[in-house]
This record gives structure tokens, C-alpha cells and sequence, in this order.
């Protein structure tokens, strides 16, 4: 068990959480500001 290994998962994993976070939220925006 390899502790730079299990963050450097562990990095990667929240970034892309973080990044599918961020696009729902941006989606969301763009949504609410030009229905249809």
C-alpha cells in the first residue's frame, strides 16, 4: 500500500468529481438563464 500512490488516486477521482460538479452547475445556469 503505497501512500503517494492511493493520493495520487485519490487526486484524480476528486478532480474529475470536481469537474462533473462544475459542468452540471454551469449546465444549470445556462438553462435557467436561456429557457427553451
Amino acid at each position: 500500500m503505497d501512500i503517494k500512490q492511493v493520493a495520487k488516486e485519490t487526486s484524480k477521482v476528486l478532480a474529475s468529481y470536481l469537474t462533473y460538479q462544475a459542468v452540471r452547475i454551469i449546465t444549470n445556469q445556462l438553462w435557467e438563464t436561456n429557457p427553451g
